[in-house]
């Protein structure tokens, strides 16, 4: 078994594209336009496809906070002034996780960590 991609399933598939392009800037490495579009992150892949699409193919449950995406960044601090809008928690340090964390939503609701490294305590 191998890692593929994180898929988030989006409502409206312009506007999630634009905050992962432009607001935390990936850059698209397939798509951009409805309904799937990937983004390299890191050593990884983020795509993003429409709720509806995804819905053809299995029954969905409700959208909730059952899942997490954690992005590294160098600056938490800088990364929330950028997003501030977006903001739902933090920055605050979490010594014994060794990172600064905040936490944002994209325009669907899913719940993204940003996260630096720091010393833990």
């Amino acid at each position: 078994m191998r890692f593929s991609q994180v898929r988030f399933l989006v409502s409206d598939f312009g506007e999630a594209f634009r905050f992962y392009r432009d607001e935390l800037g990936l850059e698209s490495s397939s798509g951009d336009e409805p309904p799937y579009a990937s983004f390299a992150a890191g050593g990884g892949s983020l795509a993003i496809f429409e709720r509806a699409g995804q819905a053809e193919a299995v029954d969905l449950r409700p959208a909730g906070d059952s899942t997490l995406l954690v992005l590294e960044v160098d600056d938490v601090d800088a990364a929330v002034e950028r997003l501030r809008d977006r903001v739902v928690g933090g920055p605050v340090d979490q010594g014994d996780w060794g990172g600064r964390v905040a936490y944002v939503r994209d325009p669907s609701g899913n719940l993204i960590e940003l996260f630096q490294q720091i010393p833990t305590a």
